[in-house]
């Protein structure tokens, strides 16, 4: 009955003004989350060829992957961090620290002068990003209507994929790598704006009520037994999408650059991170529906097992640069986008409102350490297997790996949040 009466609901009940506002200032938030942690995929060649004063391969994919591990690092503690601070201090109070640091250490990356230097500012970049997507996917799960959740979480990741088609536009347009990473400042006049426009959810505030009455706090709750399977499938699920985003897919421009017929000055990777970037958009707005439609276990599956064919048909069948790269790289974007706002929509819906950052965050960053692990060996990878390519479809094989994590999970749809 329950489940009838939703069905019939319009979809866009009960969604007011204040909702509107507090989409926008999550979607730009996630915006410039995408378009900081993107700059660095795109830039690097130029980056590193300027810092090291050689476009020498072994050299360069050595110390790229060294920065790549930083950034990782950051983004994994900053996610976990984060997410303790929003269950404990208040969702909003998470957001306005995170973006304040990333977005100061990404403009302060345009500065560096040695590659130590711009992978410690990288490190601390990933801090505040890890820590926004964690604080702006818990606080819109939790404010916006439950008839229209799925939806509004998966066009909010929207965002993160539109910073990535902005990344490489920037890149496309601006005179230097240093001109890009200073434009990445921007995300710092976010913080009047979240600090004048939201509130806690009433949620948070019961949630905090009850602690303050001396239950358990969120890791005590994550560690109980009714909890800890959706921990560990919820990490084993978006772990599969990390490797294989930043082991594979974020090599994509490197790749391209390695190809014979790539014109100087890098437009190629430019376009098909724009590409990759559009593609992605739109499986993150068709995500909300999907799982909404197919469960979210469903729209996992289906976003992994596409973005495993896509990464294949990619490295396997390109030799030498052509325009059909673009075309499949917006395929590849397709899919992993659609497995990304999936993810975001599903994760919060596991845990109750007083562990529900935390747990997000340890799900969304656990895998994390296993990436910046995993793209230390990719130079090495490059090198025994061939180039860029072979390489980056090797650490494509995680995607099946989220897949069965899918799997093994319970399903969510049309359940109400946990209190």
């Amino acid at each position: 009955m329950i489940e009838a009466a939703r069905a019939r609901t319009p979809w866009w009940e009960g969604i007011t003004p204040y909702h509107g506002l507090v989409f926008l200032g999550c979607w730009l938030g996630g915006i410039f989350d995408g378009m900081d942690s993107t700059l660095m995929t795109v830039a690097m060649p130029s980056a590193l060829a300027e810092l090291l004063g050689t476009t020498a391969r072994d050299v360069t994919s050595q110390a790229g992957s060294i920065i790549a591990c930083c950034f990782l690092l950051g983004w994994t503690a900053g996610g976990i961090g984060f997410g303790w601070i929003g269950d404990r201090l208040g969702r909003v109070r998470a957001m306005v620290g995170s973006v304040l640091l990333y977005a100061a250490f990404t403009g302060l990356s345009g500065f560096a002068t040695t590659w130590p230097m711009l992978a410690a500012c990288r490190f601390l970049t990933g801090l505040g990003i890890g820590g926004e997507l964690v604080s702006i996917a818990t606080f819109l799960a939790e404010v916006w209507p439950a008839r229209s959740r799925a939806l509004a979480v998966g066009a909010l990741i929207t965002s993160y994929q539109a910073g990535v088609f902005l990344a490489g536009l920037v890149n496309f347009s601006v005179p230097t790598w240093r001109h890009a990473f200073w434009i990445g400042t921007l995300p710092a006049l976010l913080v009047v704006f979240l600090r004048m426009t939201f509130k806690e959810s009433d949620r948070w505030h019961e949630a905090r009520e009850r602690q303050d009455t001396g239950e358990s706090g969120p890791v005590a709750i994550l560690l109980d037994r009714a909890h800890r399977r959706d921990l560990a499938v919820g990490a084993l699920i978006f772990g599969g999408l990390l490797v294989g985003y930043w082991a594979s897919l974020s090599w994509i421009p490197m790749w391209i650059q390695s190809l014979p017929g790539v014109q100087a000055g890098g437009q190629e990777r430019a376009i098909a991170t724009m590409a990759q970037g559009l593609g992605a958009m739109a499986g993150c707005a068709l995500a909300g529906w999907l799982a909404e439609g197919i469960g979210r276990r469903g729209s996992l599956v289906l976003g992994y097992l596409g973005a495993f064919a896509c990464s294949a048909i990619l490295f396997l069948t390109n030799a030498s640069f052509t325009p059909v790269i673009h075309l499949e790289s917006a395929g590849l974007g397709l899919f992993t986008g659609l497995a990304q706002a999936t993810s975001y929509i599903y994760l919060p819906e596991l845990f109750p409102t007083r562990a529900r950052a935390t747990g997000t965050g340890f799900c969304l960053n656990a895998g994390r350490l296993v990436t910046a692990i995993a793209v230390l060996f990719v130079a090495s990878a490059v090198a025994s297997l061939g180039g860029h390519g072979p390489a980056a479809l090797a650490f494509a094989s995680s995607y099946l790996v989220g897949s069965a994590g899918a799997l093994l999970g319970r399903e969510t749809r049309r359940l109400a949040l946990a209190d």
